[in-house]
């Protein structure tokens, strides 16, 4: 089944914020790489800024309902889910279709480094985006909480922000050291805190 032209440029623009970010992407190339004109692109988009906007929207709400969230639905235990969340992250393709890769760090935290002191939009934007992350979190280690998984002894939005913090400065350093080893050890160190935190065996 063809794909939606709108679909496409979602998917195009996003791949392109990933790997160029925002203002170093060229909406002419753009075009030409979805197959479609800017009349094209307008009867969908008014605007470089909306396409972006909205590819960043679908592509990191989905990432986390799907990737994310399809792991903690498939455990009960949120650190099986984590276990498994950071064994895959590697390998992961966003949306079925872009590959995650370390060289490019997290494409969230690169627009909001490129963006969110810039634009108040992409601002808004992130800042609900990682909110949608980390109340996932939350949620899920408050679940374990109330069915005695876990201790009561932290906060479970605090230990979330927390865990969003690790991952992303670990993303952040692998961009530059690009070695897995490097992962692999912190995201090991991030389940210990977690088990020392309040884990129970």
């Amino acid at each position: 089944m063809k794909e939606n032209m709108r679909d496409i440029l979602i998917q195009t623009m996003f791949e392109s914020l990933y790997h160029e970010g925002y203002n170093a992407s060229n909406l002419n190339d753009l075009l030409k790489k979805a197959g479609t004109s800017k009349g094209g692109m307008y009867h969908y988009f008014s605007s470089k800024k909306e396409l972006a906007l909205e590819s960043m929207r679908i592509v990191g709400e989905g990432f986390i309902d799907h990737f994310w969230g399809g792991s903690f639905n498939r455990y009960n235990n949120p650190i099986h889910a984590l276990e498994a969340i950071f064994a895959a992250l590697p390998s992961a393709t966003i949306m079925g279709k872009c590959l995650f890769e370390f060289k490019h760090g997290c494409p969230l935290n690169q627009m909001i480094q490129e963006m969110s002191a810039l634009d108040e939009d992409f601002k808004i934007l992130l800042e609900s985006i990682l909110d949608r992350w980390i109340t996932l979190i939350a949620e899920n280690l408050k679940k374990a909480q109330n069915g005695g998984i876990m201790e009561t002894s932290f906060e479970p939005y605090a230990m979330a922000q927390f865990i969003v913090a690790s991952i992303e400065g670990t993303l952040t350093l692998m961009k530059v050291k690009q070695n897995s080893k490097l992962y692999e050890e912190n995201m090991a160190l991030l389940l210990q805190t977690l088990k020392i935190l309040g884990y129970k065996q």
